[in-house]
């Protein structure tokens, strides 16, 4: 029973993931299922929607479909919409239906492909994964695609920046903001050109553990230097002890500013915090240890001690309103105790 929530909500899945790296490159984006995960994403996940709708669509899934592996049905599908929309790329996005039954997205996205000329990519999410994973994924097979020869040496890079990680755009753009010599920030307000560009950067700056295969690939292939974490000013305030709950390279970083601080990764099992749980009782557990508590909202009633909201998209979706920056540790040291 580990992995019943009875406080949390559902996080962002894989397909989030996915979906947020490549939501303003010009693709079609494709989500494969009945529509319950498309509405998901967009109406909890995916801050920009309501700001600028991107080309991420459902295909519609039926039962006959899935039960009978009817590929053709979505490929007709994307084709159809390929010839309105124009997009760079066809993405499918796969989904827990699509996993039970076997979904081969590589080979649709193959014949697709060989069909209209167009890139084309295949995503085996699954909706039970974190939306770290699908975001990894998404980012290292567009580099991987997008990127050709090195050209010139020139300005930083941001890695696995996505709207997820923080509570809306004004926080995001925050984060673009630390850096005075920024070439591109991937994948948040930039264009399938600017990560087509990313190879020409001088070095990277890893900001979320969505980055980091694709700054290592970015190493091995093209010689570019990578750092993990955020630029944050260190904070001199004294104050208790510290648990910053959240995403692995984000919560790290504000610990490190803080002092006197650790970090507890949702999404991963092994990174920079010094925690790696999603169980609500071993967050129980650790946060019991510890003075102050600095995580979304939805955590306030397994923590005892001062609790600091800092509200997460991956989490809560939008539903709280934030008081604090999470790149202004000085604010943020101001109301620890």
């Amino acid at each position: 029973m580990n992995h019943l929530y009875r406080v949390l909500p559902p996080l962002a899945p894989d397909y989030a993931g996915a979906c947020a790296v490549m939501y303003e490159l010009g693709g079609l984006v494709l989500i494969h299922d009945a529509s319950g995960c498309t509405v998901n994403y967009v109406s909890f996940d995916e801050p920009r929607w309501h700001e600028k709708p991107g080309m991420v669509y459902c295909s519609g899934l039926t039962e006959i479909d899935a039960v009978m592996g009817n590929d053709d049905v979505l490929i007709d599908k994307a084709l159809k919409a390929a010839e309105e929309l124009h997009p760079a790329f066809i993405a499918y996005v796969g989904s827990s239906v699509p996993l039970i039954v076997g979904t081969d997205f590589n080979g649709i996205a193959a014949e697709t492909e060989a069909r209209s000329g167009i890139p084309c990519f295949g995503f085996e999410c699954s909706g039970i994964r974190s939306y770290i994973e699908g975001a990894s994924n998404a980012l290292l097979a567009l580099t991987r695609r997008f990127c050709g020869e090195k050209t010139e040496s020139r300005g930083t890079l941001l890695l696995g920046q996505l709207p997820l990680d923080d509570n809306g755009t004004d926080a995001s753009a925050q984060v673009k903001d630390l850096l005075a010599d920024l070439r591109a920030s991937l994948c948040f307000d930039c264009t399938l050109d600017d990560l087509k560009q990313a190879q020409n950067a001088e070095k990277a700056v890893v900001v979320s553990a969505a980055g980091l295969k694709t700054a290592q690939y970015l190493q091995e292939r093209y010689g570019i230097p990578y750092t993990v974490g955020l630029p944050l000013p260190a904070v001199q305030k004294p104050h208790g002890s510290v648990l910053v709950v959240g995403e692995d390279v984000r919560a790290q970083s504000l610990a490190k500013a803080l002092g006197n601080a650790d970090a507890l990764d949702l999404y991963g099992t092994s990174g920079l915090c010094r925690y790696h749980t999603r169980e609500e009782e071993e967050i129980m557990r650790i946060a019991a240890d510890y003075d102050n508590v600095i995580a979304d909202p939805c955590f306030k009633s397994l923590c005892q001690g001062n609790f600091i909201s800092l509200p997460s998209y991956s989490v809560s979706g939008g539903l709280f309103a934030s008081t604090v920056s999470p790149v202004d540790p000085e604010a943020i040291a101001e109301l620890l105790k």
